[in-house]
């Protein structure tokens, strides 16, 4: 769902949206009685009604609040609004990695400085008994400077992990991470330590330094296979100017194998800075690409018969982990599929229609009527876009979305107007949601208070002002459809 500019959750009043990814949304906000914005993350309703992970979450959030470390976002409040868990965090005024990383590989000096940063905030968590598990150049913060070496902090803590032997919330497996930096154990739903997140740092410190993920694929099923069977790659193939020994480290870091790997971000850090110092770093990989080589020949005897005993007891273990995953992949395009109507839940079949229907059949004098929907708040006042969740709901009643209500370029929805000088009267039907002071007076009352200029033009006017009414049309999901139904539908057709 979308919160708007004036909306408030957990008394933080929102500003501007920062991004979004696939636990939720990040905003600016501002704090409800500090003179400082921080950003508060929403995560997405399916999150919010899991059971397993509302419990998760509500622990573990008090854990994250504890971590105090000048290279970790500090979490500052958590709590839930209307169905919907939020964390408020502190707000970092720059950029990420990944922004960076879309203009190419970074130099040398700036990925090692990152890394160096990130692998210290990791290993204090591990130390808290806390994993990550999402570790990736987008929650790499950069503060805004033009020095080659920016203060970087990790954030999006909000799906981290204790790491301890309580399976009262672990209990069903859970995929948490981004593919293209997971680890062959998240892959495989097995118990992580934070060898796991290292492993990410490794794919991220790679991606930083070539500009490349360390297993591209043209497809998630190929991505997988890749952390899961592939030799770890060699960074000197796409940077041969870079030290041999690089590809040693990044053979450990990347081993499949989490006993192979290093013991800490710090060990794997301090071997990148030996390397790219001219230095050997303390691993080499020459006998097989997932496995450190010891000095001692009863070592390497003792690692090769270990070797074939582990990969004799997990092939078995790995093939239908790899099917099951890719199939999980799978599933999970389908059902983006089938649940794209909002208010449906995912069926094995598309979801039916009949209820729009059946409300575009009773009111056919919404049949090619244009219509604008205006937010107006005591300080804004915005125009709804299509493409939008509204401006959908609309079209399926039969409504027409005039041009001048398109989306630009990359613009989203809704658009910030000018409160008093914005009216278009060239629409058939003007939706006005009220969410100022002066709101509350219902039906043809509710045009008391609006600027004079609502009333000049040839648009007949629809006022909502039901808070509820108004929140769950502004802030769309998958029950905004009964209640715009239910409370919106008639206001119109009273209005035509």
């Amino acid at each position: 769902m979308t919160l708007y500019p004036g909306s408030v959750i957990g008394g933080y009043q929102i500003t501007r949206q920062l991004g979004h990814g696939g636990m939720g949304t990040v905003y600016l906000a501002k704090h409800p009685s500090l003179p400082r914005y921080d950003a508060v993350k929403v995560l997405k309703s399916e999150f919010s009604s899991d059971t397993e992970f509302r419990a998760r979450f509500e622990r573990e959030a008090e854990f994250i609040a504890g971590l105090d470390h000048p290279n970790i976002v500090t979490v500052h409040s958590r709590g839930e609004q209307r169905g919907l868990l939020w964390i408020a965090m502190q707000y970092v005024d720059g950029s990420d990695a990944a922004a960076e990383l879309e203009r190419g590989a970074m130099s040398t000096d700036r990925a090692l400085h990152i890394a160096t940063q990130m692998g210290t905030a990791l290993d204090h968590a591990h130390g808290a008994g806390l994993l990550h598990r999402d570790v990736k150049p987008a929650n790499f913060l950069l503060g805004r400077t033009d020095t080659a070496h920016p203060r970087a902090l990790l954030t999006d803590f909000g799906v981290a992990k204790l790491m301890e032997n309580d399976r009262s919330l672990t209990e069903t497996g859970t995929f948490v991470a981004t593919l293209a930096y997971a680890s062959p154990e998240q892959l495989l739903l097995d118990r992580l330590d934070g060898r796991s997140d290292l492993y990410s740092l490794g794919c991220s410190l790679y991606k930083m330094l070539t500009g490349a993920n360390p297993f591209p694929a043209a497809t998630p099923a190929g991505v997988l296979l890749g952390h899961l069977h592939e030799p770890p790659p060699k960074v000197t193939a796409l940077r041969p100017e870079l030290p041999s020994h690089l590809d040693a480290v990044f053979a450990t870091v990347l081993a499949k194998d989490r006993d192979d790997r290093y013991p800490t971000c710090l060990h794997f850090i301090d071997d990148v800075t030996t390397v790219l110092s001219g230095g050997a770093p303390s691993v080499t990989c020459t006998i097989g690409p997932y496995f450190r080589e010891s000095t001692n020949a009863g070592e390497v005897d003792a690692v090769r018969r270990s070797a074939v005993t582990s990969r004799a007891r997990s092939a078995r273990r790995r093939l239908v982990a790899t099917v099951c995953a890719a199939a999980l992949i799978v599933v999970a395009v389908a059902t983006s599929v089938w649940t794209r109507e909002p208010g449906q839940a995912a069926t094995a079949s598309p979801p039916a229609t009949t209820s729009m229907a059946d409300v575009r059949q009773a009111h056919p004098q919404f049949a090619g009527k244009s219509v604008a929907v205006y937010n107006y708040g005591d300080t804004e006042l915005s125009a709804v876009l299509e493409p939008s969740d509204q401006a959908q709901f609309l079209r399926e009643l039969g409504f027409v979305i005039p041009a001048e209500y398109n989306a630009r370029s990359d613009e989203s929805s809704p658009r910030k107007l000018d409160r008093y000088n914005s009216f278009q009267g060239t629409v058939d039907l003007m939706i006005v949601l009220r969410t100022d002071s002066a709101a509350g007076n219902g039906g043809l009352r509710g045009l008391r208070g609006l600027p004079s200029g609502y009333e000049s033009g040839s648009a007949r006017i629809a006022v909502i002002d039901d808070p509820a009414v108004v929140q769950a049309f502004q802030n769309w999901t998958d029950s905004s459809d009964r209640i715009a139904i239910e409370s919106v539908v008639p206001r119109l057709a009273a209005a035509l």
